[in-house]
């Protein structure tokens, strides 16, 4: 199992990952010391707990904000594909109509032809 050293407030931790999250780790735990860097500049050295416990906080807020965003997304898409389907269904419907539409014409438009030559066959042997 691959380990990565990183630094949050000044302190160096080992930890352990799956194999090809070592960025990963990485970048969390920078974005962690960087909260609390912000942290520490705002309120001044207010203990580890308490700067650690600020950042789990904000990084707990921001997780929650992302699962109310992407449920959100999921019932807009969920509402999205049950237009598309109707959309669909109504231009099938359309098409079919269309479809009969033109048989018909197509129909009558046989029967004017055919009485149109049967008209003019009869004018020449008058």
């Amino acid at each position: 199992m691959p380990q990565v050293t990183v630094s949050i407030n000044g302190r160096v931790y080992r930890m352990g990952c799956d194999e090809g999250q070592e960025q990963v780790l990485t970048d969390l735990a920078r974005d962690i010391d960087r909260r609390i860097e912000a942290y520490k500049s705002h309120f001044g050295e207010v203990g580890d707990m308490r700067l650690m416990l600020m950042a789990a906080m904000e990084i707990g807020d921001e997780l929650a904000d992302s699962r109310r965003r992407l449920s959100a997304l999921e019932t807009e898409v969920a509402g999205l594909r049950e237009s598309r389907s109707a959309v669909l269904d109504t231009v099938s419907s359309a098409q079919d109509s269309i479809a009969e539409m033109l048989d018909q014409a197509a129909a009558r438009i046989e029967l004017l032809a055919t009485a149109l030559n049967g008209a003019g066959a009869e004018q020449p042997g008058e």
